[in-house]
């Protein structure tokens, strides 16, 4: 900036100064503001109706096939794993969101871990997403309301997560994978039921993935879609976490997300929180991240 304003006169300075002042406030007070969290409310009372496929015990820890009717009608039941700990409680409980990958892109991804916590004595709940894993990203104004309906159901796997008989309240924890985290990350800025959450290989815009991968979102302009899904973007919400304890989990061979948009994503969190980073892919399939997620809870939910 020094060498383009350089021995201009001293009026053509102020007006630049000025300028970059009145350009730059805009930005300063959309970062400073708070989101609207009014945009995921929803009705508690509407009713889960929660179904029984089958269950079986695995070493004291009861694994329970579950499904249950989404928020939204147009998206039918949602499937989930329920885990009843060894023991008799109260429990702390932990509500799991899987990733969108070639492998275990369901609620069976971290299946192993909550039958490992259960031993712990801790419950958990697995959910299977919708958006986007069956539902794909089409443009700006669908794809926005699609967020807030996922968001929502997030906040409705909590309800029934506290609803199980001897879970503790005040010990709930949230672990998220790829869009998992993503949506956690949101609903760490509105819902204060949650003491800590793990966000694994997660990023900050909903953008930089549609905006990639799938050919919709981009038809009308990549710019008019960011600004349709800028307010309900993860990077707006996981400020607003506190007094949440976050764990950020981060690849170092990740090919999806690189280190800058990690960083960022982390960077804007509240405190207090943890950053990580592993000898991993983004598939992040590695038995030191798991054995830290373990760790944190246990820690954080003690």
């Amino acid at each position: 900036m020094r060498n383009s304003v350089a021995g201009q006169p001293r009026g053509i300075l102020i007006l630049i100064g000025a300028m970059l002042m009145f350009s730059a406030a805009p930005v300063a007070s959309l970062r400073a503001k708070k989101p609207d969290t009014t945009l995921f409310t929803y009705n508690r009372s509407v009713a889960f109706d929660l179904k029984e496929e089958s269950a079986k015990e695995q070493d004291g820890v009861i694994i329970r096939d579950v499904n249950y009717a989404a928020y939204a009608p147009r998206h039918g039941r949602i499937k989930a794993y329920l885990i009843k700990p060894a023991g008799k409680g109260p429990f702390p409980g932990v509500l799991f969101f899987h990733w969108l990958g070639d492998v275990q892109s369901d609620r069976t991804e971290f299946l192993d871990e909550a039958v490992a916590l259960g031993k712990q004595g801790i419950g958990s709940l697995l959910i299977q997403g919708y958006f986007p894993w069956l539902e794909e990203p089409t443009e700006g104004q669908a794809d926005r309301q699609q967020i807030i309906d996922q968001t929502i159901e997030v906040r409705r796997a909590v309800d029934l997560l506290l609803s199980q008989p001897k879970v503790d309240k005040r010990r709930i924890g949230f672990v998220g994978h790829d869009y998992g985290s993503m949506f956690g990350a949101i609903v760490s800025g509105i819902d204060k039921r949650l003491k800590t959450y793990v966000f694994v290989a997660g990023m900050g815009s909903f953008s930089d993935w549609s905006l990639k991968y799938w050919p919709g979102p981009s038809k009308n302009g990549a710019e008019v879609y960011k600004q349709a899904v800028r307010d309900v973007d993860p990077l707006g919400y996981v400020a607003y976490a506190a007094p949440a304890a976050l764990f950020f989990q981060f690849a170092n061979k990740d090919k999806f997300i690189s280190k800058d948009v990690a960083n960022a994503f982390a960077a804007a969190a509240s405190k207090p929180k943890q950053i990580k980073w592993y000898d991993a892919t983004h598939e992040m399939n590695v038995e030191d991240a798991r054995n830290d997620r373990r760790e944190w809870l246990a820690r954080q939910l003690r």
